[in-house]
């Protein structure tokens, strides 16, 4: 799966864009000001659906995207992660994801890419923030722990954002229960340390 990411400053008189992207690096004008949290969910998601094109019989982009999850971290930053709407997607579409965060400073920065689906559970890590994919498994929930008490999550677009509070250390493992829209377990899959991918045994 390919990895983007962008780093953005908003202030009162001036935007500094800084982007390490598919087609090169921009800077956007001084007097501008920076776009805000929907522009620059639209602008990367294009980016990386279009960087995708032509690779593995991908041959069309996505037409719409979801919000899956929102967060704050400890230090007040929010994190919200928007996924490639499945329903509006065909098997030639990728499937990309972008995380943006949002600090109460006003710095801004975001990371996403795209790939295809499979049957494997997904679990990744970005210093705090913990997020994953159930691939093709028809899962609305997964229920996650981390050896103690489990915390539902919905899954959205296939994809689902861990809460703070539950992301431990780095080196933190997890068991994950996929569960259906009627509540009925799918599969369980136990000891992801993020980054990590499995493909469950029913």
């Amino acid at each position: 799966m390919q990895r983007d990411h962008v780093v953005l400053r908003a202030r009162s008189a001036m935007a500094v864009l800084l982007a390490t992207v598919l087609v090169g690096a921009g800077c956007a004008d001084r007097d501008e000001p920076g776009p805000d949290r929907q522009t620059r969910v639209d602008q990367a998601l294009q980016r990386y659906a279009d960087g995708a094109l032509g690779k593995d019989g991908v041959s069309t982009t996505p037409t719409r995207h979801l919000l899956a999850g929102t967060d704050e971290l400890a230090g007040g930053t929010e994190v919200t992660l928007w996924v490639t709407d499945p329903v509006a997607s065909s098997e030639t579409t990728p499937r990309c994801y972008y995380l943006d965060l949002e600090e109460q400073s006003g710095w801004v920065s975001g990371f996403g890419g795209c790939g295809g689906t499979d049957d494997q559970v997904t679990l990744n890590r970005s210093n705090e923030i913990v997020f994953g994919t159930v691939g093709r498994w028809p899962a609305a929930t997964v229920r996650i722990s981390r050896g103690g008490p489990s915390t539902d999550i919905t899954v959205t677009g296939g994809w689902f954002l861990v809460p703070s509070g539950l992301t431990g250390v780095s080196d933190s493992s997890y068991s994950i229960e996929l569960v259906d829209a009627d509540g009925r377990t799918i599969c369980t899959v136990r000891n992801l340390t993020p980054p990590a991918s499995v493909t469950p045994v029913t």
